[in-house]
C-alpha cells in the first residue's frame, strides 16, 4: 500500500468514527428568536425527533431548554462530548474552541457563519485561526457555514422531519439547504441516505475527502455531490476518478454561469472554476452531471431501483393516447428508441386488449391495462420482445373526484393500487426487464392523496418512479450512457 493510500485509509476511518458520536453538544441554543436558523434549536429537535441518546444544550442564558438540562458551556457537561455543533455568532466562537480542546472532543460542526464567505479579511483570517487551532489538536471540522450531519443509523439529523431509516444514498452539499431539499425532495420516492454531509467552506473535511470516504464506505452503494468549488483540483480529480470507479457518482455543479459564479464566492468562498472543464472532468471519469437538485433525485432514484438497460429499445405503456405520442417524442429526444414492437408480440397482445381505441405497435395504448390481469400480461409480453430493454409506464389517478370514479374501477383505491403494483412486479420477474413508473401530475386533492400513496407502493416494491416523462426518459438516458461507459 503507498503512502497516500495509508492516508486516505486513515482519513476514512477517522471520518467513520466522527459519523458515529456517542454525544453530541449544542452550543447557542436559544429560545428567544423565531424559526430555525442561527438559534441551534433546530438541530436540537431534530436530534430528539430521530431520538440521539445523549444531546446537551448549552447556552449560560437558560438552565432547562425542551426539558433538558441546559449548560453554561461544554466544559460544564459531566460526560464525555464527541461532537460539538456551534450556534454561536463569529465573535465567540474562539471561547468554544478553546473549551472544544479542552473538553477533548473529536469534531466540530460550524453552523456559524460570517467568516471568510463575507470576503472580509479580518473573518477570513479568524476562520483560518480557528480551524487551525481545531485541526491542530486533532479535532475534525465542518463548515464553518453549513448544516452538518445527517446518519440515519446514527440517528444524526439537522432538520427535522428526516426519515429515520437509513439507505444506499451517499450524499455530499457545501449548500445546507440543498442538502435538505435533496433529502425531502428524495425521501417520498423511497431514497434512504447512508450518510448527508453538508460542508459548507470546507475549511477541513472538504469534497476530495468526503468523496473519498464514499468511495469505501460499504453502505454506500450510489454518491450524489453538490459542489460549488474545490480547493485542490488534482487531488479533488483523484478522489472523482475512485469515486466513479467504484459506484455510480451523481454531480450538480453551483456556479456555472457568471452570475452563479458570483453568489458562489458569497455563498462559501468558493472558486467555482470552468463548467466545461468540469464538464469535461466528468465525460472522462464517468461521473454523472446534472443540472438540477430535481434531476439528481431523478438519477438516485433511476439508479437505486433500476437495473440498467442492456440497450436503447423503450416501450412505452399507458392509456391515451396523446400522452404516449408526447412520451415517444421525448424518448427520441433523449437519445433512446421507442422501437416498433415485433409482429408477433403485436398478435399476442391483440388478444388481450380490445381493437377498438387500442393501439399495439409501440407506443401502447390501451386502457385494458386497468384490469390488473391484463396489466400483468400486457407488460409482460411486450418485456419479452427482443428489442425492448426497458418498459415505460405511464399512468394517472386524476379520476375526477369523490370515490365513484374508482367504483369505475371495480375496486376500492387501496386494493386497486395493489393489486396494479402486485401484477407489475410478476410482470418484471417473468421478463426480467425493468419497469419505470411515471405518475402524471395529480389534478385535486383526492388524486395527489391517490397519487402519493402509489408511489410510496411502487418504491417499495421496486420500481423507480418520476412525476412527468422528460424527466423519466432523461434519467434513464443518463443510466445508459453511465452503464456503457463503465462497460467500455
Amino acid at each position: 500500500m503507498t503512502t497516500a493510500e495509508t492516508k486516505r485509509g486513515t482519513a476514512t476511518a477517522s471520518l467513520d468514527a466522527i459519523f458515529h458520536p456517542r454525544s453530541v453538544a449544542i452550543a447557542g441554543v436559544s429560545m428567544q428568536q423565531p424559526g430555525f436558523a442561527g438559534v441551534g434549536l433546530g438541530f436540537l429537535l431534530s436530534l430528539m425527533e430521530l431520538g440521539f441518546p445523549a444531546v446537551y444544550a448549552v447556552n449560560p442564558k437558560y438552565q432547562e431548554i425542551e426539558g433538558l438540562k441546559c449548560y453554561a458551556s461544554v466544559l460544564d457537561i459531566e460526560l464525555p462530548v464527541d461532537h460539538v455543533i456551534s450556534s454561536v455568532p463569529a465573535r465567540i466562537v474562539p471561547r468554544l474552541v478553546e473549551d472544544c480542546i479542552a473538553k477533548g472532543v473529536r469534531s466540530v460542526h460550524f453552523f456559524t457563519a460570517g467568516f471568510r464567505e463575507t470576503g472580509d479579511d479580518e473573518m477570513a483570517d479568524l476562520e483560518t485561526q480557528v480551524v487551525g487551532r481545531l485541526t491542530g489538536a486533532g479535532i475534525r471540522v465542518f463548515g464553518p457555514n453549513c448544516m452538518g450531519l445527517y446518519v440515519p443509523e446514527s440517528k444524526l439529523a439537522f432538520m427535522p422531519g428526516f426519515p429515520a431509516e437509513s439507505g444506499p444514498v451517499g450524499f455530499i452539499s457545501q449548500s445546507g439547504g440543498n442538502a435538505g431539499e435533496m433529502i425531502y425532495t428524495a425521501a417520498v420516492r423511497g431514497i434512504r441516505f447512508s450518510k448527508v454531509v453538508s460542508y459548507g467552506n470546507a475549511s477541513d473535511v472538504d469534497e476530495s475527502e468526503l468523496l473519498s470516504y464514499f468511495a469505501r464506505d460499504p453502505k454506500t452503494n450510489v454518491i450524489c455531490a453538490y459542489i460549488e468549488g474545490v480547493k485542490d483540483g488534482r487531488r479533488f480529480r483523484q478522489a472523482l476518478r475512485d469515486a466513479a470507479a467504484a459506484k455510480p457518482v451523481v454531480v450538480l455543479k453551483g456556479g456555472r454561469t457568471a452570475a452563479g459564479t458570483r453568489a458562489v464566492m458569497s455563498h462559501t468562498a468558493s472558486l467555482a472554476g470552468s463548467l466545461a472543464v468540469f464538464d469535461s472532468l466528468c465525460r472522462q471519469l464517468n461521473a454523472v452531471r446534472v443540472n438540477s437538485v430535481e434531476e439528481m433525485a431523478d438519477l438516485a432514484v433511476a439508479f437505486r431501483y433500476m437495473s440498467a438497460p442492456a440497450g436503447p429499445g423503450v416501450a412505452v405503456v399507458g392509456g391515451g393516447g396523446g400522452f404516449s405520442v408526447f412520451a415517444a417524442d421525448e424518448i427520441d429526444d433523449a437519445g433512446l428508441q421507442c422501437p416498433v414492437l415485433p409482429e408477433s408480440t403485436q398478435k399476442a397482445l391483440g388478444e388481450i386488449n380490445p381493437v377498438a381505441g387500442t393501439s399495439v405497435r409501440n407506443p401502447v395504448d390501451t386502457i385494458a391495462i386497468f384490469e390488473p390481469p391484463k396489466l400483468e400480461q400486457t407488460l409482460r409480453i411486450i418485456g419479452e420482445a427482443e428489442n425492448i430493454d426497458v418498459i415505460l409506464y405511464h399512468t394517472s389517478f386524476s379520476w375526477g373526484r369523490g370515490r365513484r370514479s374508482m367504483a369505475m374501477l371495480g375496486a376500492d383505491p387501496v386494493h386497486y393500487m395493489q393489486m396494479q403494483v402486485q401484477q407489475m412486479v410478476k410482470a418484471r420477474e417473468a421478463s426480467g426487464t425493468p419497469i419505470v413508473v411515471v405518475l402524471r401530475p395529480p389534478l385535486d386533492v383526492e388524486s395527489m392523496e391517490r397519487t402519493a400513496a402509489f408511489q410510496e407502493k411502487c418504491w417499495q416494491a421496486g420500481f423507480p418512479v418520476f412525476p412527468t416523462i422528460p424527466r423519466a426518459a432523461n434519467a434513464i438516458a443518463k443510466v445508459l450512457r453511465w452503464a456503457r461507459s463503465r462497460s467500455t
